[in-house]
């Protein structure tokens, strides 16, 4: 009987664990898409320019490096889903 129990925590867990992580990846995955998409909007909107913004090549660059940030993050956390518990 312990072990049973004992299992059923762990099957417990487990769950938890994994929903906790696939909630994880949905929220870097919306994070990853809204940067693309401020970044390809800010992008458009400089090449229309007919001069150069500081300010928006500044946040065209914030969000290029964002973007790579919740990509390292997505990589890291999908390797962890991958690996058996």
């Amino acid at each position: 009987m312990y072990i049973s129990y004992t299992q059923s925590n762990m099957d417990f867990f487990k769950n938890k664990i994994k929903k906790y992580q696939e909630k994880k990846l949905d929220e870097i995955l919306f994070k990853i898409q809204f940067h693309q998409s401020t970044k390809k909007e800010l992008e458009e909107k400089m090449n229309k320019m007919k001069f150069s913004d500081d300010k928006l090549t500044k946040d065209i660059s914030y969000h290029g490096k964002m973007i790579e940030i919740w990509i390292a993050n997505e990589k890291k956390l999908r390797k962890q889903m991958n690996e058996p518990q």
